[in-house]
């Protein structure tokens, strides 16, 4: 019983040491960490190879809306709308209307360059352009995720606010985007979420098809996050040398 007592003050000594380890410098936004980054204004997305857009018409051509609508939704137990990749070569290839560049421009920009293109066969023709693939994504130990960009300027702390994403496990210090540019090619960012300075930088905002790495702290082995938490941590090898005292394993 006496090393059961002993192990049991070790026990709670060492925890309380290294439970302390990650401290609310590492885990909080906002603070006053100076960073060199390039102050950066909101721009709209601008459409990218690999997108996946979504397109409907309307004319007073019946038919041709008809044959054009039947022809981009597909029909598998309910009607889903067939959406276009944007290519290398930068297009959309639409039916009846063939090839289209859209890459490098905004979605209503998109919208308004198929409208224009469509009019010349149809005068009357009005567009509705809908980016398919607006998603980001999280990755971290604790959470793994699909999350759609709800809206044009979604900021980073509300991406982590709706993915219900917490910082007590996370390396704060070293966050990474992974961002596709123009061309369909990924490239990787990494940056100090604890810094003020994120606010006015290329980090601020999500983007379509971000995915958003989040590295394990080193000391979250250790955290003891609550009291339940640290009573188990005690408590379940405590057991285990109880039950091998009491019948002398």
């Amino acid at each position: 019983m006496k090393n059961i007592a002993l192990y049991l003050l070790c026990s709670i000594a060492l925890i309380g040491i290294f439970s302390s380890c990650i401290s609310s410098e590492e885990t909080n936004y906002m603070q006053e960490i100076k960073m060199p980054y390039p102050l950066k204004q909101y721009e709209e997305y601008k459409l990218a190879v690999g997108d996946m857009i979504s397109c409907n018409i309307a004319s007073r051509d019946k038919n041709l809306v008809a044959r054009f609508n039947s022809l981009i939704t597909e029909s598998s137990g309910s009607s889903t709308t067939k959406t276009f990749p944007i290519n290398e070569d930068g297009t959309i290839v639409l039916p009846f209307f063939g090839s289209i560049k859209v890459v490098g421009l905004t979605v209503q920009q998109a919208e308004l360059a198929v409208q224009k293109h469509m009019q010349q066969s149809i005068t009357d023709a009005q567009v509705k352009i809908t980016l398919a693939s607006n998603f980001f994504y999280i990755l971290s130990k604790d959470k793994k995720g699909k999350y759609p960009v709800y809206k044009d300027n979604l900021t980073i702390y509300q991406a982590l606010a709706i993915s219900q994403q917490t910082t007590e496990t996370m390396n704060l210090s070293k966050v990474s985007i992974i961002r596709v540019d123009a061309n369909g090619n990924s490239v990787t960012k990494t940056f100090d979420l604890r810094s003020y300075d994120v606010i006015q930088s290329e980090f601020y905002y999500i983007q379509p098809n971000d995915v958003i790495y989040f590295p394990t702290n080193k000391n979250a082995f250790f955290n003891v996050t609550s009291l339940g938490s640290f009573l188990t941590t005690i408590l379940t090898p405590l057991s285990f040398l109880f039950f091998a005292a009491t019948y002398r394993f």
